[in-house]
């Protein structure tokens, strides 16, 4: 029997695109944790993915309020954040949005969001607008910042 060589990977968390705006808008209570969160992913602790959608959803304010320098910063992060996957809404992330939808009337952002981290096989889906989510999905768990920060600990 012979044995892999390649450490394990990190865990991969979901994210909701919360999560982005709570660090870099500096949300005072949930902009710790997720810096702390990102920072993770940065150290190879972790590996996380959004759906193409939280781009959208993560510029709209700052384009509102005049804040191109909010803008770029968002644009790179979904660009080049180490261990960020920005995955696509394709046929699959809308069929299971869809069923997320039917059984759990999400709405359709927070659907596809959950939906993604279940099609790339995520571990768990963090956020902290839980309320909006069921407590799993397809196996995948959802918790809030610090629930993930938790299990990076452990």
């Amino acid at each position: 029997m012979s044995r892999d060589p390649r450490p394990p990977e990190p865990p991969l968390f979901g994210v909701d695109s919360m999560v982005l705006i709570y660090h870099f808008e500096n949300h005072e209570r949930f902009g710790p944790p997720a810096a702390a969160l990102l920072s993770a992913a940065e150290e190879d602790r972790c590996r996380l993915v959004v759906s193409i959608l939280g781009r959208l959803e993560v510029l709209v304010a700052p384009k509102r309020h005049g804040r191109e320098d909010l803008c770029r910063r968002y644009r790179e992060v979904f660009e080049a954040f180490p261990n960020l996957t920005v995955a696509p809404v394709d046929a699959m992330v809308v069929e299971v949005a869809s069923d997320l939808r039917a059984a759990h009337n999400l709405r359709t952002p927070d659907a596809i969001h959950l939906a993604t981290a279940v099609d790339r096989g995520a571990g768990a889906f963090v956020t902290e607008d839980e309320r909006h989510y069921p407590a799993e999905a397809y196996g995948v768990p959802v918790l809030s910042i610090a629930e993930a920060l938790a299990r990076l600990a452990s």
